[in-house]
């Protein structure tokens, strides 16, 4: 109890924080499961959430929780690193139990990490044993210099014995992940295919990805136009940004798609095309020119503090919940 009053503080700030960064950091594992599987499976969300929850805890409690007064601490302990491959049996000599349950622990933490090696990323042995033995020992090289100096001392034991066990750990997880997938083996998916009736997950996806991209060009190509506007002296009336963001917005959902056959880059990323059903001429216009209004009103148009976006969100809701289509698609 002395030992966990040194980082209570730091230790109760990593446990409050710990779900909800993972919650925000299994967003793009989604996108990329998406990608790779075609389709999102409650079972692969909850998964990924737990790879990242995992991999999160790594660090939050064998690295973040430090000493709450590094003065303190640092003149009353002074650990030095353990590099006796064989110091472990000296414990179990003189800890007994103790020691063990020590052994036990670095082997369990690490099966996950094994598991998720072999299963979710379908990595080889040959590259699952170096990432599983360089992982223990970027923990371990981390406690050693206070997180590379972030902390003035050593706040954590360096054993070599953990770098054993912790790696034996992750490699018993990867030999039940590769006995699974003997039994049960993964789905393998075309590369080629693309969806032409997406649902509505699949296109939330898309569309996800499509506005962080808009979001990310719109930023700095509004900065240089300011920054160009005030080297000539010239003013807007409008806000720049917004004008900006529009125009990027209807060359990623409007000329992109056109010239790729229905595909944003979202839509490509999640392999899926707006294009419902093949259009020529003044349909195909008709059907971008309806869908561009649509996306547009009810992303934007806020902007104008008007009822109409509200209202043509309630529309499309009512229409997918009837027909499982968006009113542009009847086109």
């Amino acid at each position: 109890m002395a030992f966990l009053r040194s980082f209570s503080m730091s230790f109760a700030f990593a446990v409050a924080m710990w779900p909800f960064a993972s919650a925000v950091l299994t967003l793009p594992v989604l996108a990329l499961l998406y990608r790779r599987d075609n389709r999102l499976r409650f079972t692969s969300a909850l998964g990924a959430y737990l790879v990242v929850l995992y991999l999160l805890s790594l660090g939050c409690f064998t690295l973040y929780p430090m000493p709450d007064d590094a003065i303190a601490y640092c003149a009353t302990h002074h650990l030095s690193p353990q590099l006796d491959p064989l110091g472990f049996i000296g414990d179990l000599r003189s800890d007994g139990i103790t020691a063990v349950l020590q052994i036990g622990l670095n082997v369990v933490f690490f099966l996950p990490l094994g598991f998720f090696m072999g299963r979710t990323f379908r990595w080889p042995f040959r590259v699952a044993l170096p990432v599983g033995f360089f992982t223990s020992l970027l923990i371990e090289t981390s406690q050693l210099t206070g997180v590379f100096g972030l902390f003035p001392c050593a706040y954590r034991l360096f054993d070599v014995d953990d770098l054993i066990w912790n790696t034996s750990g992750a490699m018993i997880g990867w030999l039940a992940a590769w006995l699974l997938n003997r039994r049960f083996p993964v789905e393998v998916l075309d590369e080629s295919a693309v969806t032409r009736e997406p649902g509505f997950v699949r296109r939330c996806v898309a569309l996800a990805i499509d506005m962080v991209l808009v979001i990310a060009v719109s930023a700095p190509v509004a900065l240089l136009v300011r920054v160009g506007a005030a080297y000539a002296s010239a003013s807007f009336g409008a806000d720049v940004y917004f004008v900006v963001q529009s125009a990027v917005f209807a060359l990623f959902e409007g000329l992109l798609p056109w010239l790729r056959d229905g595909q944003t880059l979202g839509g490509r990323f999640v392999r899926m095309t707006v294009e419902t059903r093949p259009r020529t001429g003044w349909r195909r216009f008709a059907f971008y020119a309806a869908r561009f209004a649509v996306l547009y009103a009810i992303l934007f148009g806020s902007h104008w503090q008007s009822p109409w976006p509200a209202l043509v969100f309630l529309a499309c809701a009512v229409c997918w919940l009837v027909r499982h289509r968006m009113p542009y698609d009847f086109i």
